[in-house]
C-alpha cells in the first residue's frame, strides 16, 4: 500500500499555502506564529499547530477558535487560487504515478496534516483525479503518526506493508514511530537524508519512483 501526503508531495505552493495559514491564525488569535514556535513545536499538523500556540485557553475555546481559522483558511486559499490558477497543481510525475498505480491495482491512500475542508479545495484544483481513494486528515485525528495509521486501517492495509511518501521531516518522524517504511521527496532532500531518510526523490516521475520501491528499504 502507497499511503502520499499531500502538500509538497502530491500538489506545490507549499509557501502560498503556509502564508495563508499564518495569516488566518493571525486573524484570530491575534498575535504570530513565530519560528521559534515551529522549531519547538512537538507536532505539526492544521489541529496540532493551533491547539499547542493556544494552549493557554480553555479545550472548548480552542476548538472554536480552530474551525474560525479553518474557515479563514480556506478563504484565503480560494482567493490565492483566483489570483493564480496553478498555485496549487499536481507535483511533477503525480498524475501519471498514480494512474500506473490504479493500473497495477496497488492500493492507496492520502494521510494529510491539513484539515478536510482545505486540502479538499487544494486537490479539487490541482486537476489529480482521487476519487475513490481513502483519505484521513487533521480534522480527525491530532498527530501526523494516528492520520497515517487510520489511513492505512481505512484503505483495509497494515502498516508493515506500507509505504508512506512524504516531504517533511515531521513525515520521517511519524514513520520511525510507527514503523512505516517512507521515500521521501520534493527539496528538502538533504534535510531528510540527514535526519535518517535513506530514499528521496526530486519529485515523482514513475520511473524513479518504482527504483526506489525495489531498492532494499534499509530500516527508513
Amino acid at each position: 500500500m502507497i499511503v502520499f501526503d499531500v502538500d509538497g508531495t502530491l500538489i506545490g505552493g507549499e509557501s502560498v499555502d503556509w502564508t495563508c495559514f499564518a495569516a488566518a491564525f493571525d486573524d484570530v488569535a491575534g498575535f504570530g506564529l513565530s519560528e521559534d514556535f515551529f522549531a519547538s513545536a512537538g507536532e505539526i499538523t492544521a489541529q496540532a499547530i493551533v491547539h499547542q500556540a493556544l494552549h493557554h485557553l480553555p479545550l472548548e475555546q480552542r476548538k472554536r477558535m480552530e474551525r474560525s481559522i479553518c474557515q479563514g483558511f480556506l478563504q484565503r486559499l480560494k482567493k490565492a487560487h483566483e489570483k493564480d490558477s496553478v498555485c496549487f497543481r499536481a507535483t511533477h510525475g503525480a498524475a501519471a504515478l498514480i494512474n500506473e498505480l490504479q493500473e497495477r491495482q496497488i492500493p492507496m491512500a492520502i494521510a494529510t496534516g491539513d484539515w478536510r475542508e482545505t486540502i479538499s479545495f487544494k486537490l479539487g484544483v490541482s486537476g489529480l483525479s482521487l476519487d475513490g481513494i481513502p483519505m484521513v486528515t487533521s480534522s480527525e485525528f491530532y498527530s501526523r503518526s494516528e492520520i497515517i495509521a487510520a489511513a492505512v486501517l481505512k484503505a483495509g492495509g497494515s502498516l508493515d506493508k506500507s509505504v508512506y511518501v512524504g516531504d517533511g521531516l515531521w513525515d520521517l518522524r511519524a514513520c520511525e514511530k510507527l514503523g512505516v517504511r517512507f521515500v521521501g521527496v520534493g527539496c528538502g532532500e538533504m534535510k531528510l537524508r540527514a535526519a535518517g531518510a535513506r530514499q528521496v526523490l526530486r519529485d515523482l516521475s514513475p520511473p524513479e519512483f518504482w527504483m526506489a520501491l525495489a531498492a532494499k528499504p534499509n530500516h527508513f
